[in-house]
């Protein structure tokens, strides 16, 4: 069987990109792959029977400092792509891809998020408005920083950088194959990059092992949202559609986890008897949360195959998703379909909430058993395992 090296500068529990990659890495060392990996994340849960190393160079602040560094560093991982047949690059390590092609390796390349035609990964819906002149994209990762961090040193050197992210589409044409979550992303990523047409395989993510989450016995006016504070999940319109719900049903909780921010928190800390507030949370904590919870709300407003989606279902937790990125291709012949709103509308988003709200406790378990069911069937284990295993042989 093939040997791969997997190069991730972070890795799993550090976010959900992560946790795709922790699942993948699982499912091939199930199948009899030769799995290394080399990672800039110091605390990780691992795979057992995976080589882990360490190393500093992928431990970078910014991408641009991890770019410098691999092309100053880059003969160190020489050693390694030659001792195995596949590289596996699932997030940043583009400048890679010339180098272990040349050493003629087979190059995987995953895109978990659209970093390959925008510096700051965030492509507002709909794509189709997306400007392409160099210009256009500077300003808007000044104000992709100013909006979601409120920093003005970050907005000035995301300005001044964006323009080399344009080495992105050079490097991955130069992949063997590009597997991409949906359809969706898929047509992004060959319109913005014509070079790949053909070397992309549109694979899901194999399915994390989420349990079901039976509900308690007081669930019936609870909402989850699990995004942060960062401005493109939503949160601006999910806090002003709670305000408006809690004017008429003065009970409503929105349980908001992952709330970093210190500025956020104490805006809503002093609504506090609207919102129950979270930190960061182990992946099995905030899971848990769905125990209270009558639905998830994802107010997503980028263009993203957003995996709390899928877990909401595995969890029995019926979602409230904007009409983005790869949300309908996901709730696709569900009930959650039925919820999809337009991303940043307000009133669509109310009036989804207030569907829910009319549903018995009852007809929230049988929903969200039907829904677990339907995500199972429709991303089936062994589908999703055979196509990869496929993709990574040599």
């Amino acid at each position: 069987m093939s040997s791969v090296l997997v190069i991730s500068e972070k890795y799993y529990p550090f976010s959900g990109a992560e946790l795709v990659i922790h699942e993948v890495i699982k499912m091939l060392k199930h199948h009899g792959f030769k799995i290394t990996v080399i990672t800039g994340s110091g605390r990780i849960q691992g795979v057992n029977g995976v080589n882990y190393l360490y190393s500093p160079i992928l431990n970078m602040s910014s991408k641009i400092e991890l770019w410098t560094y691999y092309n100053i560093y880059r003969r160190y991982f020489d050693k390694w792509i030659l001792s195995n047949d596949v590289v596996y690059i699932p997030r940043l390590s583009y400048p890679l891809i010339p180098q272990a092609k040349r050493l003629r390796r087979k190059i995987i390349v995953h895109v978990l998020d659209l970093q390959p035609i925008d510096y700051e990964a965030i492509v507002y819906h709909p794509y189709e408005n997306y400007k392409h002149n160099i210009l256009s994209r500077i300003q808007k990762s000044v104000s992709d920083e100013l909006l979601e961090y409120q920093s003005v040193r970050r907005a000035v050197v995301s300005g001044l950088v964006t323009p080399f992210n344009g080495l992105c589409a050079q490097w991955l044409s130069k992949a063997d194959v590009v597997i991409c979550e949906c359809k969706r992303i898929a047509h992004i990523i060959e319109r913005e990059i014509p070079a790949l047409i053909g070397k992309i395989k549109i694979i899901s993510n194999p399915l994390p092992n989420v349990p079901f989450m039976s509900k308690e016995l007081n669930t019936g006016k609870s909402f989850l949202y699990g995004g942060g504070t960062l401005y493109g999940k939503g949160i601006t319109t999910l806090v002003e559609a709670s305000l408006s719900m809690y004017k008429k049903y003065p009970s409503l909780k929105l349980i908001l986890a992952r709330i970093n921010n210190a500025r956020w928190k104490s805006l809503l800390s002093k609504l506090n008897s609207l919102f129950v507030i979270y930190g960061n949370l182990k992946y099995r904590e905030f899971l848990e949360l769905h125990r209270a919870a009558s639905a998830l709300i994802v107010p997503t407003l980028i263009e993203e195959f957003p995996m709390i989606v899928l877990e909401s279902m595995l969890a029995g937790t019926i979602p409230i998703a904007s009409k983005t990125g790869g949300i309908p291709e996901m709730v696709q012949g569900t009930f959650a379909e039925k919820l999809l709103f337009t991303p940043g509308s307000v009133n669509e988003l109310t009036d989804r909430m207030e569907q829910i709200l009319t549903l018995s406790p009852e007809q929230l378990a049988d929903i969200g058993m039907q829904l677990r069911a339907e995500v199972m069937k429709k991303y089936d284990k062994k589908v999703i395992t055979d196509k990869l295993v496929r993709v990574f042989e040599v």
